[in-house]
């Protein structure tokens, strides 16, 4: 039986640079992703927060019409404290400051963040929605009703009742892109009877994740209906010096 001739060192070195430059062409594993928006922002809106973890401080903006620019987050179970500026180091955090979780399993979430007067730390309160791609998939929408009505919407063939302080789920209502009918009523305990909210024709988009939020409209008798979509920002990869570049 023959023997292979044993590479040169100059062969090894130059196999070595190949893997290397190919390892770093990949694309880079997705960080734990969060997104925020500001829902009923009081008359003096807050503009942003800092998330603050035992290892990290955060800051992320509070839009009032749209999804904030993604913010990375530390692995594991996190409780997050929500302040308004970044604490002095091995400064105690203020107990009364405004927390909330997030589990190990989410891999991206998207904060809402709500006023709360009564918080004298920081006026706000968090909900955050586990967003990660196996439990809140493109093309579905989810539905926050913070209104006190209750909201009975058609969504091309599905049907939806969301109690007040409740939640619904949509399942895409088409494959592909295209338009829907779309028939939102409500009612109240007083009466009961139903009242049209909204009569309309929406487009689907399945590369997006679509939150719809109906909160009360003064001056109204009906609630408002709104809402955001959520595109998730694309994986980076490095050249070979290390610099980020766009996929493509």
């Amino acid at each position: 039986m023959k023997t292979l001739p044993a590479m040169s060192v100059s062969a090894n070195r130059f196999l070595a640079t190949a893997f290397f430059l190919l390892f770093l062409s990949l694309p880079s594993e997705a960080a734990r992703k969060a997104r925020a928006i500001f829902i009923q922002p009081p008359d003096d809106p807050i503009a942003s927060a800092i998330l603050h973890t035992e290892t990290r401080n955060d800051k992320i903006e509070l839009p009032q019409r749209n999804l904030s620019p993604e913010v990375e987050l530390p692995d594991g179970d996190l409780v997050v404290t929500v302040l308004d500026q970044v604490p002095p180091p091995k400064t105690p955090i203020d107990p009364s400051a405004p927390t909330f979780k997030i589990p190990a399993a989410w891999t991206r979430c998207i904060l809402l963040f709500f006023p709360d007067p009564s918080s004298k730390s920081f006026p706000v309160r968090v909900i955050p929605v586990n967003a990660s791609s196996d439990d809140f998939k493109m093309g579905h929408t989810l539905i926050y009703n913070v209104s006190p009505a209750t909201v009975i919407g058609k969504f091309g063939e599905q049907i939806v009742r969301i109690a007040p302080g409740r939640t619904g789920t949509v399942n895409p209502p088409i494959s592909g892109f295209g338009s829907y009918p779309v028939a939102i009523d409500c009612t109240y305990p007083a009466s009961g009877e139903p009242v049209a909210i909204c009569r309309s024709s929406w487009q689907h988009d399945p590369e997006a994740r679509q939150i719809l939020f109906i909160t009360p409209n003064p001056g109204k008798k009906v609630p408002r209906i709104w809402g955001v979509l959520d595109r998730q920002e694309p994986i980076t990869k490095k050249d070979s010096k290390g610099s980020e570049k766009a996929p493509g």
